[in-house]
């Protein structure tokens, strides 16, 4: 209930034109976390094997029946009664079945925790989705940024060309070699606000609820990388992942299934007392009452079968199948976990490798594009010469945008490999998208 209060909020917030409030990641994800349909479809299948397990519960209480039986007969010929009515009420309790209930009762818990974990496991992909989500929808609003600059450079080089040509320092063609470039960045932009859109529905669909077209996405503080201990991830990976835990879950189960089985072997005793009370009218009236008015009885049963066609056998067997299946599929998952945490830790020193190599790459190509401005103005520069150097500082901004978001997509990443948070380093400098 909090967290849906919470989510309330935040909502009416965000269509609150003068609160200036922005949705952060982490509101982001509890939005997800309430509001994502995926995950109210696991919460529900792990309610409903809550209940079974309390289903399974059912054995170790007593059963209590009620009967109630009346006849009557047009014809009586030889029978002394023409009419008669029993009540019989009965409680019976079984003492003994091999402990299959108790090996029942064992599989459905392990199976509900078999569904929590795959619940925590689908609560950790939304949680990816959304932070993928909502980084692409800050990727692509800095690519806008950055082709709405190269845009505004371009309609000043325009204005410098056209003047150069109409005051006869430079050929036309210089100048229509700019309206060409202009044009063809124009339609970039155009494509940059609709990959905003896109990536804003996307967010949208990760959530699973809509936050609004207006709504300020505030972007993410800047991190330093950080050195990693792959072994140490190792570790926490393997005690934290649900998915690894769900396996170990239904490993349990089947064999506790495979348990329950073997009960068959065993006898079965049940106990039971029933109390009947009998009425009836007889058919020649005046003779005496020869039956008796009730009867109580207690009853030991023992059953135990000796023959079935060998069914407990080949359902013993089938189970251990099952269970060895499981092992291997843990041993499969843990190697697919190894691999998928080696490439998120490489990925994440790759981008923190290109974070540090991108900022160089603005300064020079800010500084580049400043001389190369004021030597195009002083007509030493050449109009390509321009255009290259605006092309530069544009890819510069881009690059570093890239390597910024991508690590912390691959932060992402590695968080939902160890399903856990990693520790980041302190607060650094912002961005510099452009």
């Amino acid at each position: 209930m909090k967290r849906i209060g919470f989510a309330c909020a935040v909502v009416a917030l965000l269509f609150l034109p003068s609160t200036g409030a922005g949705l952060t990641m982490e509101e982001a994800i509890e939005m997800a976390l309430d509001n994502n349909p995926r995950l109210q479809d696991f919460r529900y299948r792990t309610e409903a094997q809550r209940s079974r397990v309390d289903s399974r519960k059912a054995p170790f209480w007593p059963e209590i029946d009620a009967t109630y039986d009346y006849s009557n007969a047009d014809t009586t010929y030889f029978a002394l009664t023409k009419d008669a009515s029993v009540f019989t009420a009965e409680i019976s309790y079984n003492l003994f079945r091999g402990f299959s209930d108790l090996n029942t009762l064992k599989s459905a818990r392990s199976t509900w925790d078999a569904s929590r974990y795959e619940q925590k496991s689908t609560e950790a992909d939304v949680v990816l989705d959304v932070k993928r989500a909502y980084i692409r929808v800050l990727r692509t609003r800095k690519a806008l940024e950055v082709a709405r600059e190269a845009v505004e450079l371009l309609e000043r080089q325009s204005r410098d060309a056209e003047k150069f040509w109409r005051a006869g320092l430079t050929a036309k063609n210089q100048f229509l070699l700019v309206e060409v470039t202009l044009a063809t960045n124009r339609q970039e932009l155009l494509q940059g606000e609709t990959n905003v859109r896109i990536a804003r529905k996307a967010l949208d669909r990760a959530i699973g609820v809509p936050v609004g077209e207006d709504a300020v996405i505030e972007d993410i503080a800047f991190d330093k990388p950080m050195d990693l201990d792959e072994e140490a991830l190792s570790r926490t990976m393997l005690a934290n992942r649900s998915e690894l835990k769900f396996l170990q879950a239904r490993f349990a189960a089947r064999e506790y299934a495979r348990d329950s089985i073997r009960g068959r072997y065993y006898p079965s005793v049940d106990l039971s007392l029933s109390h009947s009370r009998f009425g009836e009218t007889y058919a020649f009236e005046g003779l005496p009452d020869p039956l008796f008015d009730s009867d109580t009885r207690a009853t030991v049963e023992a059953k135990w079968n000796l023959f079935e066609g060998w069914r407990t056998k080949n359902d013993i067997l089938a189970e251990e199948s099952e269970v060895r299946a499981i092992t291997e599929r843990i041993r499969d998952t843990e190697e697919n976990l190894f691999l998928q945490l080696k490439a998120a830790v490489e990925e994440y020193r790759v981008s923190a490798g290109r974070i540090g190599l991108a900022r160089t790459g603005i300064e020079q190509a800010e500084e580049n594009f400043r001389i190369t401005e004021n030597q195009f103005r002083e007509r030493v520069a050449t109009t390509t010469d321009l255009l290259d150097a605006r092309f530069l500082l544009s890819r510069a901004r881009d690059e570093y945008n890239n390597a910024f978001y991508n690590l912390n997509l691959s932060l992402a990443a590695l968080e939902r490999v160890v399903e856990g948070p990693v520790a980041t380093g302190s607060a650094g400098e912002e961005p510099r998208g452009n």
